[in-house]
């Protein structure tokens, strides 16, 4: 073959190879390269039925905290709980066994009971009686049970600057507090032991002022402190008071023992019409809780190692019926015989029962004012049988006096009185000499 038909047998087969290639291949078309993950605005990945779209997640200075399901309790309680320890001593003990975290607000009686009022808080621990009635019968309350009780006492510097140790009469040791002008510190602050202080003041007819008084508005670890800076005297929750002694208190009590100083504590549940965030069923699970047997056995115990005895006395219902029902071995009283139940009080049990004041003349032929518990409530108490119509008065010195079960019953101003020398006599107003019974330290029913 020719050179020329060669060529042209080249030129063929390289155009039919050029058509074939068209034909086998689309047309190029240059795209932009892709980004590995696409702006979530432009270009969203659309939903399949296969593909689960998920949010994205919010930056992490907004995301909202995940919820750890620990449960919260606000308790509002005044500062001498705190002060004292008691707070620390308890409620790890309810967190462990409730898995509830309480979150505590030390405060005056009065500003807790605003708390509460507020609804800034589930449940209050306070000690200001009346001020605790005034708050329930408003509604701001669902709840109150008595937890226990303790005293006030009058400390000052062990010199006694006032003149008053020894005094039985706290109204007679405020008078000779102002009378001296020595310094005395208050809480202001609307506590419960600003409101004491003040009903004292009130009874001694002063109202005070002058440099020598100062009103602090702070707590009472803090009135204790400043009380012994200024070498004045103050009023104390007794139990606070002790608990500072181990830090080095060096302020003495120097009046105690007065009825007036009688210190009360409650626990109420707050409304949850209050506000909606009220944890209700976790503040009666704390009040069910604090007012058991097993805690108040805990409330009698606390303090007893260091000081020699309870900072606290316990005082719940089911506490005072467990008593009522155990046998008393320091028992200072006691109702007997034929009644359903045995009745025995200590004498710092009795002195926390109900009392009132009354007239009577004394061995002299002077009216003098005696403080005490009516007969008839301590026998109702051991329920006297229907068939009983006499009370027997036996006195330590074996001494009896007898007297008609209904007159008793019936009488408002026959008491079982406080002696200033520890135990009871019985006061009849009206009755002969006989039935004044001193050193009385047990009642038979027949």
């Amino acid at each position: 073959m020719n050179q020329r038909k060669i060529a042209n047998l080249f030129g063929l087969l390289l155009l039919l190879a050029m058509l074939l290639s068209a034909c086998a291949s689309p047309a190029v078309v240059t795209e932009a390269p892709q980004p590995t993950q696409p702006p979530e605005a432009t270009q969203p990945p659309p939903p399949t039925a296969t593909t689960e779209v998920k949010p994205t997640a919010a930056p992490a200075e907004t995301q909202p905290p995940a919820d750890s399901g620990e449960k919260k309790l606000i308790l509002a309680t005044t500062t001498s709980t705190q002060d004292s320890g008691l707070l620390d001593y308890l409620l790890p003990m309810f967190e462990d066994e409730a898995g509830v975290k309480v979150d505590v607000i030390a405060v005056g009686t009065g500003q807790a009971l605003q708390l509460g009022q507020d609804g800034n808080a589930d449940v209050l621990l306070v000690h200001a009686r009346a001020k605790e009635d005034e708050f329930m019968a408003a509604n701001h309350g669902t709840r109150r049970e008595d937890v226990m009780y303790n005293d006030f006492v009058i400390v000052c510097p062990e010199s006694d600057p006032a003149g008053i140790k020894g005094m039985t009469s706290a109204v007679d040791a405020f008078k000779k507090i102002a009378e001296t002008q020595t310094p005395f510190v208050s809480r202001g602050d609307d506590s419960g032991t600003h409101t004491k202080e003040k009903s004292i003041w009130k009874a001694a007819e002063i109202e005070p002022q002058g440099d020598w008084y100062v009103s602090a508005g702070q707590g009472m670890g803090e009135v204790l402190t400043m009380s012994e800076e200024q070498q004045g005297c103050t009023l104390s929750d007794r139990a606070t008071y002790l608990a500072r002694t181990k830090e080095g208190l060096k302020l003495a009590i120097l009046v105690e023992g007065d009825k007036t100083l009688f210190n009360p504590y409650g626990v109420i549940s707050v409304n949850p019409d209050k506000n909606p965030n009220i944890q209700g069923d976790l503040a009666n699970q704390f009040i069910d809780w604090i007012i058991s047997l097993p805690v108040q056995e805990q409330i009698a115990e606390f303090g007893k190692a260091d000081f020699g005895q309870s900072l606290f006395i316990p005082d719940s219902t089911s506490w005072r019926e467990a008593q009522a029902t155990a046998p008393v071995a320091d028992a200072a009283l006691k109702v007997t015989g034929n009644v359903s139940q045995e009745m025995a009080w200590t004498e710092d049990q009795v002195k926390a029962m109900n009392t009132l004041d009354v007239e009577s003349t004394n061995k002299q032929g002077q009216k003098e004012t005696y403080t005490g518990v009516l007969i008839s409530d301590l026998l109702n108490e051991a329920g006297p049988a229907a068939n009983a119509t006499t009370v027997v008065f036996v006195a330590d010195d074996g001494y009896t006096a007898e007297s008609a079960l209904a007159d008793i019953m019936a009488c408002t101003d026959c008491i079982v009185s406080f002696r200033s020398n520890g135990g009871f006599s019985i006061v009849m107003p009206g009755a002969d000499g006989k039935h004044q019974v001193k050193g009385v330290i047990e009642i038979q029913v027949k």
